[in-house]
């Protein structure tokens, strides 16, 4: 079976077509409005969440990094309204949870993981370690993996975030899935309080989550764990008929999902914040020993504000975590940037809104844009002060064709490192 490099995807030699990656000189073709998929529904505790997105063509690549302006300090207490920054009174905007982030750790790490059956080069194993390139993959279906966590301290298996993330991502919204990305369609999370330490049980199991008709490449979930000892992801249904490949994660949450990101955004925000070939997780764990946050890279090659709004509700109907970073600009005009809208629909779902400035490029109609747009979100920032400041993109590429290269828009794998190195920087300050 496959195991996915960095420097693969990010290769400009990729096909195309097996990862959507768009590199063209320009800034993205939008999508048709109303181009749309509809997702998953869901039973049990998160019931019928449906998903439409404007689909565009997706960019893979890279690495990358953000971030100047940090968190603490920047979460709203104040309440929504016109003295608070918030929007005009009765808006309906609600105050966000606090800026700083409670830690989450990977309980699943290295524990004992099993699958009914694997690819000789994809042992279950590879679901669990700290490698996003590396991955379990099954050889028929259904199939299921499951983890033993007996030994993580039972008081860090009581609320808990279970994270699964597609081996092989074309984009976050993808209606249908391709046979080679292997994607989980429909799926059940299970938990077991069997004793651990030996094989893993073949009854008992209790389902805290059904989901049919998946169409997103990654998913999380808040479960109640209660200390039990097993968790399992059974699969029986792929977008391959024989194989499913996948990454698990299981994060301690007993504050819920307070270090969970929900990355918005267009097909550079694809490229540098996608779990396939992203290290922001590692990297923000390299500065704050206690943290691993989780991510869901929801970048659509194409997008912008205008077709961010229309499925903004659906994105976040999906998501237990805090914040939701809005990664747009690129692909707007200036006249139409509907930036504020986004920003009021995530403090409305009592969430955290992270706006970055846009990143700098040196086509023209970048140089004449993106100094208008970047005004607005620093207006913003000032009738918001719940927004966190994402990175300063603007000035932390401008000139910098090594990162962006003269005439493109999208990163180089050097450039993509950056950018998730300052959104590190930015989500631990």
């Amino acid at each position: 079976m496959r195991r996915w490099a960095y420097s693969v995807l990010a290769s400009a030699t990729l096909s195309l077509a097996a990862c959507s990656i768009k590199l063209s000189t320009e800034p993205d073709s939008l999508p048709s409005a109303g181009a749309g998929n509809s997702s998953a529904g869901e039973s049990s505790a998160s019931a019928g969440a449906g998903v439409s997105s404007a689909s565009g063509s997706g960019a893979g690549g890279g690495s990358a990094g953000g971030g100047s302006a940090g968190l603490s300090g920047s979460g709203g207490t104040s309440s929504g309204g016109a003295s608070s920054g918030g929007g005009s009174a009765g808006s309906g905007l609600v105050t966000p949870p606090g800026s700083t982030p409670s830690p989450m750790p990977v309980i699943s790490h290295g524990v004992p993981a099993f699958a009914s059956n694997s690819d000789s080069g994809s042992p279950p194993s590879n679901a669990n370690d700290v490698m996003p390139d590396t991955s379990w993959a099954s050889t028929k279906l259904p199939a299921w993996l499951a983890y033993d966590l007996s030994a993580v301290p039972v008081a860090q298996r009581q609320e808990v975030l279970i994270a699964w993330y597609d081996a092989a991502p074309a984009d976050y919204i993808n209606s249908p899935p391709s046979a080679d990305m292997n994607l989980a369609i429909d799926y059940s999370l299970e938990i077991n309080t069997a004793a651990g330490g030996g094989s893993a049980p073949t009854s008992g199991w209790t389902t805290v989550a059904s989901i049919t008709g998946n169409n997103r490449s990654t998913r999380q979930r808040l479960v109640a764990l209660e200390g039990a000892n097993w968790v399992r992801m059974n699969v029986t249904k792929s977008s391959n008929s024989r194989v499913v490949q996948l990454n698990l994660d299981v994060h301690s949450a007993p504050d819920g999902a307070s270090d969970s990101w929900l990355f918005m955004g267009d097909s550079i925000t694809f490229m540098t914040s996608t779990y396939l070939f992203s290290d922001i997780p590692r990297l923000v764990n390299q500065a704050s020993a206690n943290r691993w946050p989780a991510l869901v890279p929801a970048g659509i090659g194409g997008t912008n504000t205008t077709t961010a709004l229309e499925v903004i509700q659906d994105t976040m109907s999906d998501f237990p975590g805090r914040f939701v970073t809005l990664n747009y600009g690129t692909n707007d005009n200036a006249t139409e940037y509907h930036m504020e809208e986004l920003v009021k629909a995530v403090l409305a779902a009592g969430k955290v809104p992270v706006v970055p400035h846009m990143p700098w490029s040196a086509l023209a109609d970048i140089q004449t844009k993106a100094p208008v747009i970047n005004k607005m979100i620093d207006d913003l920032y000032v009738k918001y002060p719940m927004i966190v400041r994402g990175p300063d993109f603007w000035t932390i590429l401008k000139g910098r064709t090594d990162l962006i290269p003269a005439n493109d828009v999208h990163p180089t794998d050097a450039g993509a490192e950056e950018f998730r190195k300052q959104w590190a920087v930015a989500m631990t300050k």
